[in-house]
């Protein structure tokens, strides 16, 4: 295991630019938790837990969890604040082998699914704005994936022409993002207050949850929170990182919090808790009961939305690739920098193909479950790798240390290992042979590179 080294925390010559700072990590945070689910979770919470404070009660607890999460990889930020976050973890606790497939499955599942995803959601929401504006299109499934795929490339060229301006249009999509849900809020306290009513009175009707929509609920608002983990890629272009990531981490999460307990009480307060459970566009239904023009600026809010988590995780995980590639276990043209923009333009280049690879492949790519499985998995490893460290590196410099420790981090990793067993139960068999294959390839993948990194070395030492 190494220690961490201030020397190697420090911008190299040539090498990443340290452009960002609080506000942009704390952005970054924020875009990469708030996307579509957020507009769409509330619907099947509210039909599960049946009641007011059944809905806040859950979006408390799946909160406690997430902070819990942002507590641990808080400090692991501050103990290797380096280009690649997670995968830095994984390897200085668990060894390559075990970050490599962190790193192959984020590239060829987990956020290339997600981003697929969620440009498919912009362009089906671009459609229904041009409808509102009085110029209805039907386009086909291919304009549509053809459109996502412009929307990706142009985003990932933004991406590559610097972090500045990166972090720039992330910063400007999510204040947008923020004001959007913040008017929903405001909605729905002028409706507590009585100052302003629905055109149509809230549905009260209330019912009593059960254990097992109790656990769906819990893992539907785990999942809606999560994303806080990904600014850490980015700990190689953030001045002082190793305090900035856990201040951006933990400010960012704190306040997607406050942001989304009180969007929810809001809906409740419009809608009332059937009329929430009885639509499929709560937001949207919620701001168009209090004014006319509400329905379009929550489909030009769920646009930006994706727009923003799109342009953040291709902003975010190319660096891991890009750590990946200098420690010879991926493509060495993935380390590679343009002279100028000082951005890791390959890395970019690859996380995008294979994001459109997914908008073309669709169902056959479906790799949702087998996702879900990996991603907590890794989440699981990431807390035991913070109580390894705590025990092996003992006196290293760490500007924070997890509040809360040994007991917050146990409960986020405990949370994370239930998510993982529950995925397992509940996967088709399908799923798990995909699984299977994908994790297949990813270690011959390894076994190539290793090997081919092992012998570079050696000849080296020659």
């Amino acid at each position: 295991m190494e220690p961490p080294d201030g020397a190697r925390a420090q911008a190299a010559p040539g090498g990443l630019l340290r452009n960002l700072g609080l506000f942009d990590c704390t952005m970054i945070v924020m875009g990469t938790i708030i996307g579509a689910g957020v507009f769409k979770t509330p619907s099947s919470i509210a039909a599960q837990m049946g009641s007011l404070w059944g809905v806040l009660g859950i979006w408390i607890l799946g909160g406690a969890i997430a902070m819990c999460g942002a507590l641990v990889f808080a400090e692991l930020g501050s103990l290797f604040p380096r280009a690649g976050g997670q995968y830095v973890f994984l390897r200085e606790g668990f060894g390559r082998f075990i970050a490599f497939l962190f790193g192959w499955l984020l590239l060829t599942a987990i956020n290339s699914g997600a981003i697929a995803f969620v440009t498919l959601v912009f362009v089906d929401h671009l459609e229904s704005l041009l409808a509102f504006a009085g110029h209805p299109v039907s386009w086909s499934d291919i304009q549509v994936r053809l459109l996502a795929t412009l929307g990706l490339v142009l985003l990932a060229l933004i991406n590559m022409r610097g972090v500045r301006l990166g972090a720039t249009v992330q910063n400007v999509a999510m204040i947008s993002k923020i004001s959007g849900i913040a008017l929903i809020i405001v909605l729905g306290a002028l409706v507590a207050a009585g100052i302003s009513a629905p055109s149509q009175p809230p549905t009260a009707a209330a019912h009593d949850w059960t254990w097992a929509g109790f656990g769906a609920s819990l893992l539907g608002v785990v999942f809606t929170y999560g994303g806080w983990q990904n600014v850490t890629a980015v700990a190689g272009e953030v001045r002082d990182p190793a305090r900035t990531i856990p201040r951006g981490i933990l400010i960012g999460t704190v306040c997607v919090i406050g942001l989304y307990i009180a969007m929810n009480a809001a809906l409740i307060a419009i809608l009332g808790v059937e009329g929430v459970a009885g639509t499929k566009t709560p937001a949207a239904l919620a701001a168009g009961r209090i004014v006319a023009w509400g329905e379009p600026v929550v489909a030009a809010l769920v646009m930006i939305s994706t727009l923003a988590i799109a342009q953040a995780l291709l902003f975010v995980t190319p660096r891991i690739y890009y750590a990946m590639a200098l420690d010879g276990v991926f493509f060495k043209s993935a380390a590679y920098l343009h002279p100028r923009w000082r951005t890791p333009v390959i890395a970019i280049a690859l996380q995008c193909g294979f994001s459109v690879l997914h908008l073309f492949l669709g169902q056959s790519l479906d790799l949702m479950q087998m996702t879900t499985i990996a991603d907590f998995m890794f989440f699981v490893l990431c807390g035991v790798a913070l109580f390894v460290f705590r025990a092996k590196l003992p006196d290293a410099p760490r500007a924070y240390r997890a509040f809360g420790y040994p007991f917050l981090p146990a409960v986020f990793t405990l949370a994370s290992a239930a998510v993982v067993v529950s995925a397992v139960l509940n996967a088709e068999r399908v799923a798990v042979w995909r699984a299977g294959g994908m994790l297949a390839l990813g270690v011959a993948m390894f076994a190539v590179w290793n090997s081919r990194s092992r012998r570079q070395t050696n000849a080296g030492a020659r």
